[in-house]
């Protein structure tokens, strides 16, 4: 399951990932399974069988009564359900990521150049972001953590060379020990419980007051931009969905008057 959610998710081959990118992925997509942020056919048994099928191909006792397949999780997937194809709740606006082989014939029909993205793309490009995102936020964390220990290591090891502490077990180190920790506590205890430490150019009014407001200002207008584009974006997307649905289902009554005029013409004749 897992390696067909790369796949048709993610464009990617479990095989040819490294050990850190596949565990990564993978507490991501448990992740979201368990929040229930995937698409309803996710958790359909049935795809969770076609899975399974699609692993068994691989197995050492298929692989000696017939060829390896070298079909991707995906394109066994597209030919083990060719009924999705053809099921128009398979195509709601539920579904997430890149059309499947064959659906992407009939979405960009009879367009040229650059198509508009649609809401699967949008939803898409979205779950990218967030995913990023968060992974600087973690890289970020970690970094900060690794700085603050070797700060601290580099303190205390320029603390021992001014001032070199007593050998092991001697009473002196045990003293040291009880120094340390009152040292400690009493910092704790002169701290205010839920006091924010505010700078100083806030308190006194200091600082490059237009500056910053101008700054706060560019930062709110680029957020409202972001935001509209956003829109835009998605009303797009809507239209283009919408204009595809009209021109299916003019095409289709095309047909149905061509063969209601065929049907006339061989019972009255011309």
């Amino acid at each position: 399951m897992f390696a067909l959610y790369l796949d048709i998710q993610k464009g990617k081959i479990l095989d040819d990932l490294d050990e850190t990118e596949a565990r990564g992925r993978w507490k991501s997509f448990i992740g979201k399974w368990n929040r229930c942020e995937l698409s309803e056919g996710w958790y359909d048994p049935s795809t969770y069988q076609k899975a399974v099928a699609a692993v068994s191909e691989l197995e050492p006792g298929s692989r000696d009564s017939e060829p390896p397949s070298r079909d991707t999780p995906k394109q066994r997937y597209q030919r083990d359900e060719p009924s999705r194809r053809e099921d128009p709740e398979s195509s709601s606006d539920d579904s997430v990521g890149p059309a499947l082989p064959g659906q992407e014939g009939r979405q960009g029909r009879g367009r040229m150049g650059p198509s508009i993205p649609n809401m699967q793309d949008l939803e898409l490009r979205r779950e990218n972001e967030s995913e990023e995102a968060y992974t600087r936020r973690k890289e970020q964390r970690e970094d900060m953590k690794y700085a603050r220990k070797l700060d601290r290591k580099g303190q205390k090891e320029a603390l021992d060379e001014l001032v070199p502490r007593a050998e092991a077990g001697t009473r002196e180190r045990q003293l040291e020990k009880k120094r340390e920790k009152n040292e400690t506590m009493k910092s704790f205890r002169e701290k205010s419980p839920g006091a924010a430490e505010v700078p100083e150019s806030e308190l006194m009014g200091g600082g490059d007051s237009l500056g910053e407001f101008k700054a706060k200002k560019q930062e709110f207008e680029r957020k409202k931009n972001d935001r509209e584009l956003r829109r835009e974006e998605m009303l797009m997307a809507r239209a283009a969905e919408r204009d595809e649905r009209l021109q299916e289902y003019r095409e289709k009554e095309d047909k149905t008057m061509a063969m209601l005029r065929g049907l006339a013409r061989q019972n009255f004749g011309a």
